[in-house]
């Protein structure tokens, strides 16, 4: 009677045991599902930023085409900032999304009152906290290394959106270069630093996703449409910083080649991001769908 009672008590214990790691299990399922889409709503706000940066420095520089579109982004913005307002405590936590919010309401402030530097220099620290607000959510969820010791294919969508920022600067700079009003030594050595970097980074992140055998499929068209896009946008910065009298490229031109450098590896980002989405069992990806917003 005793070793049935032991008997029956150790398979109560078992039984519990395994509920309790399988609700564990299904939580962490469900904080990393969140986090994804979290992420994506913040990639959505950076991509935005670097546009609205991109405008604001050419319309300062002297390109007055550009600025209907500046005020559409400056509404995207806001609209995006009260739609993650609702996921907000989920962020509270995190010291660079309250950078991140703080710097905003600096730059809204101050476009009518700041240099066209000092604004970019803003952006930048803006999009900087960003990107560290995104990193620490990657982190905390495992959506890099993926229970690896190093980052494996899946998760090179967060080195992409690194190297899509130095895309950004280098559009904001060209543009605003490329109006003229900003064709200073200073600003065309960071735009030479800036070229230099993408060349060395962008390329070698899109080769590595595409030798991935389980991924080539899926990307292979994307990471061609990226490296031309590439192609076009280093030739561009070229043109610029081979001219001397003054650039050779219309300022709306060049900021439309930026552009859709940035689109083709967002593309490639969503794709990875739905990945790993439906890989954590969010069947429904919708919210990969930039117009939801």
């Amino acid at each position: 009677m005793i070793w049935m009672l032991l008997i029956a008590i150790v398979l109560l214990s078992t039984l519990a045991v395994c509920r309790l790691r399988h609700v564990r299990k299904r939580e962490e399922t469900e904080q990393r599902r969140q986090a994804i889409a979290h992420i994506f709503l913040l990639r959505q706000l950076l991509e935005q930023l670097q546009r609205h940066r991109g405008l604001s420095f050419g319309v300062m520089s002297g390109e007055h085409a550009l600025e209907a579109r500046r005020w559409s982004v400056h509404q995207q913005l806001l609209r995006l900032l009260r739609n993650i307002g609702h996921y907000e405590a989920s962020l509270y936590w995190y010291d660079s999304w309250h950078q991140t919010r703080d710097l905003w309401q600096k730059i809204e402030a101050g476009f009518d009152h700041h240099t066209a530097a000092h604004l970019l220099l803003l952006h930048n620290q803006m999009t900087a906290s960003l990107l560290q607000t995104i990193e620490a959510l990657a982190s905390r969820f495992d959506l890099v290394c993926l229970g690896r010791l190093a980052p494996q294919a899946e998760g090179i969508w967060l080195e992409l959106l690194h190297n899509i920022e130095l895309v950004g600067q280098s559009r904001a700079l060209g543009t605003g270069i490329a109006a003229n009003r900003q064709n200073l030594p200073i600003w065309r050595d960071r735009l030479q630093i800036l070229s230099a970097q993408i060349q060395e980074q962008a390329y070698a992140a899109l080769a590595r996703l595409i030798s991935d055998p389980e991924l080539r499929d899926l990307v292979s068209s994307s990471v061609r449409e990226a490296e031309d896009a590439l192609d076009i946008l280093l030739d561009r910065i070229r043109s610029i910083l081979e001219s001397q009298k003054g650039p050779k490229v219309h300022s709306v031109e060049f900021f439309q080649v930026a552009t859709r450098a940035i689109s083709a590896q967002l593309q490639l980002v969503d794709l990875l991001l739905g990945r790993l989405a439906l890989g954590s069992g969010l069947l429904d990806t919708n919210f990969l769908n930039a117009d939801q917003v």
